[in-house]
């Protein structure tokens, strides 16, 4: 057996070099709701999104951008357009359900209850998990906006759907 004794002269010099990820992941958290006043008047609620991603398409690690629920509609709404108006090759897994708008919050009633805001940004929190590990949308464009661009305001976002 011959054994091959050479080695290269740049041989430590990269120790930090980057190192591709075993697997893409992307985590997000929703938090810090905040309600919102216009006149005087709580008018809606927004809430922290806070992003982690190894996907080189995103511009970077890590986000910080706040969202109503009617952006989160929007993006439902896109990314629906977006998986409809394309022939797939393989079955496309269908997107999750957003948590629903009760009866009384679009009246106002109960809208701005502590219990209310927590179980709607539970389950933004899941959904918009769910939609960053969907297989085709987890690096759309259309959702590294929403969870980059600090000033978006749903379909004016400058992406048509």
């Amino acid at each position: 057996m011959i054994r091959n004794e050479i080695k290269s002269k740049h041989e430590k010099e990269f120790v930090n070099a980057y190192e591709e990820p075993d697997v893409w992941t992307t985590s997000v958290r929703v938090v810090d709701p905040i309600i919102e006043e216009e006149n005087g008047k709580k008018s809606y609620t927004t809430f922290k999104i806070i992003t982690e991603t190894t996907f080189p398409q995103f511009p970077g690690v890590r986000f910080e951008v706040r969202r109503r629920y009617n952006d989160f509609v929007w993006l439902r709404n896109y990314l629906d357009n977006y998986l409809t108006s394309r022939e797939w090759k393989r079955p496309v897994e269908p997107l999750p359900d957003l948590p629903g708008d009760s009866f009384s919050s679009f009246f106002g009633f109960g809208r701005f209850e502590p219990g209310f805001i927590e179980d709607r940004r539970a389950k933004l929190e899941l959904f918009i998990n769910k939609i960053a590990s969907h297989p085709n949308c987890n690096h759309e464009k259309g959702l590294i906006h929403f969870l980059t661009e600090s000033n978006i305001q749903g379909s004016s976002a400058g992406l048509s759907m």
